[in-house]
């Protein structure tokens, strides 16, 4: 009986995970909540309590720290790339995934003329940090 309780619970997940797989939700449409130009590409670095972070521009940047200041969480402190690439693990542990909004240059190739949005889901906050630091060497 219990052998057969087991095998129900584990067809039952093994269903809920296959529907979760094949039923994919639409993605939502990213909507721009800063007041800054998010697609001018100005990179610039700072830390995080000692966690290596790159904003797109610094008025991103300002404005992630004046949210951080009244929330009442440790300033962002501005370092140069050198600095902060000493901050980034070099293998990242296991954590939350964590889901980050990335601004798509124009067609043109302008700096800082509107282009569109994408969301990139990574396995952990390290990961992003990772990804950010590297995409940033790609002006």
């Amino acid at each position: 009986m219990f052998t057969l309780k087991c095998i129900l619970l584990a067809a039952i997940l093994v269903a809920v995970a296959q529907a979760t797989i094949i039923i994919k939700p639409k993605p939502m449409p990213v909507q721009d909540c800063s007041k800054c130009n998010i697609y001018c590409r100005e990179y610039v670095w700072a830390l995080e309590d000692c966690v290596c972070r790159i904003f797109q521009n610094g008025c991103l940047l300002q404005e992630e720290s004046d949210k951080r200041d009244k929330a009442g969480k440790t300033p962002l402190i501005p370092v140069s790339e050198k600095i902060c690439k000493k901050f980034i693990k070099k293998k990242c542990g296991l954590g939350l995934p964590v889901v980050a909004t990335f601004p798509i240059p124009a067609p043109c190739g302008c700096n800082g003329k509107k282009g569109s949005l994408e969301n990139k889901k990574f396995q952990n906050l390290c990961k992003l940090n990772k990804y950010a630091a590297e995409c940033s060497k790609r002006k």
